[in-house]
């Protein structure tokens, strides 16, 4: 009984360790441009 505590509780950490690095490794792309510009859609041909 005490191997399955002890395996639950590794187990437990590993989740919440690789939640947090994945977290602290998220880097979102800062957006490029001039967001509030609203320029025409580029020609299409026709059908």
């Amino acid at each position: 009984m005490l191997n399955s505590r002890i395996l639950k509780a590794l187990v437990a950490i590993a989740i919440i360790v690789g939640g947090i690095y994945v977290i602290m490794g998220d880097d979102p792309a800062v957006p490029t441009g001039d967001i509030n510009s609203i320029q025409p859609l580029p020609e299409q041909d026709a059908p």
